[in-house]
């Protein structure tokens, strides 16, 4: 997950794209607490899921003790 937060992979997943969308509808419906929300979940979503993808490799790639 520190390399979703912390590096250009954000851009490769459109960060930047999805907060923009956001702020054009915040401007023309007002709706602050829905387009935060949106925002929150398509980060959550992608966090959560990189997280799971990763464990998985993990327990895959792990060496088997005898």
């Amino acid at each position: 997950m520190n390399l979703t937060k912390n590096s250009s992979l954000a851009v490769a997943i459109g960060y930047p794209d999805v907060v923009s969308i956001a702020n054009t509808a915040l401007n023309q419906t007002g709706r602050a607490v829905e387009c935060i929300s949106i925002v929150m979940l398509v980060y959550l979503t992608t966090s959560l899921t990189t997280s799971l993808l990763m464990n998985w490799y993990n327990a895959r790639a792990a060496i088997q003790e005898r």
